[in-house]
């Protein structure tokens, strides 16, 4: 599997009751777009806000 950058993500509401909506990813000109529900927009969140929070792991150097 490739890995793409992403470029650009923006995210829009279809509907607020139930609340859907949509998130465009842009790579390299590419644009995807995912349908998403209340539901899963929490999980994203929450993910991401893990990533965003996440201590750097630190490399053990070797000791001689």
């Amino acid at each position: 599997m490739t890995m793409q950058r992403a470029t650009d993500i923006a995210v829009s509401t279809v509907s607020a009751a139930p609340l859907r909506g949509t998130i465009e990813i842009d790579c390299a000109g590419t644009v995807a777009t995912f349908e998403i529900d209340e539901e899963l927009a929490h999980r994203l969140c929450a993910d991401l806000e893990r990533f965003l929070t996440q201590v750097p792991r630190r490399v053990r150097s070797a000791r001689f």
